[in-house]
């Protein structure tokens, strides 16, 4: 799993009116210290490896912990599940996993999921683009609603990079974000395979209860 460095420093996050949600507003400097952060989403392959450790109480918070106890859960929502096949190839990024196991994971390797800020600057780079590859929206860039109706494998789309190295900060899944969004919805940040092109710019925010399991929803890691 690579990481990659992120320098301490200031960018600008968020968007001004009319562009994105009251959520977004307003464009300012934001400074974050130096981080790693994961290159691309967890993928299937790599996740594989921690579903045998569903059990292990250690890797788990409290709440994570509780939540997995009380629902009965030992591995992702659609794994080994043949009716979604089109999302499971070990280079395509896991789906199906809520914040709590997506949370358990980064514990067990001693990192963490990214804060909205880290994932936000590490995206769209200190000059604050409005996509990872720059200011332009290009279709052809990005899984989005109107191309595949499922996850493409990461790295696919050379060109969805951003300027600090990552992979597929636009499009393909939501990933999960350290930060509360509001109570009871943790933050989710980048768009995915179904959402809509204005969903897909660096500085735009969802959100979903932490034990949301779609297929749409992944992750990366940070540290």
């Amino acid at each position: 799993m690579t990481l990659l460095p992120i320098p301490p420093g200031r960018f600008l996050m968020g968007s001004d009116p009319p562009e994105g949600a009251d959520n977004e507003h307003p464009r300012r400097l934001v400074e974050t210290g130096a981080y790693e952060i994961g290159e691309i989403p967890v993928t299937n392959e790599q996740f594989a490896s921690f579903v045998q450790n569903y059990q292990t109480r250690r890797h788990w918070s409290p709440e994570g912990w509780a939540w997995r106890e009380k629902n009965g859960i030992d591995k992702p929502r659609f794994w080994d599940d043949p009716e979604w096949r089109a999302y499971l190839a070990p280079d395509q990024p896991v789906v199906g996993v809520s914040w709590y196991e997506a949370d358990a994971f980064a514990r067990s390797l001693g990192m963490r999921l990214p804060t909205e800020a880290e994932w936000e600057r590490a995206a769209r780079g200190d000059e604050g683009r409005r996509f990872p590859w720059g200011d332009e929206w290009n279709p052809a860039w990005a899984a989005h609603r109107g191309g595949a109706r499922h996850t493409l494998p990461v790295e696919s789309i050379p060109e969805n990079r951003s300027p600090y190295g990552l992979y597929d900060c636009a499009g393909n899944v939501w990933e999960w974000c350290a930060d509360w969004f509001a109570e009871g919805l943790k933050s989710a940040r980048g768009g995915a395979w179904n959402a809509h092109p204005p969903q897909l710019r660096c500085a735009s925010r969802n959100a979903w209860p932490p034990g949301a399991r779609f297929s749409n929803l992944g992750f990366r890691v940070c540290r």
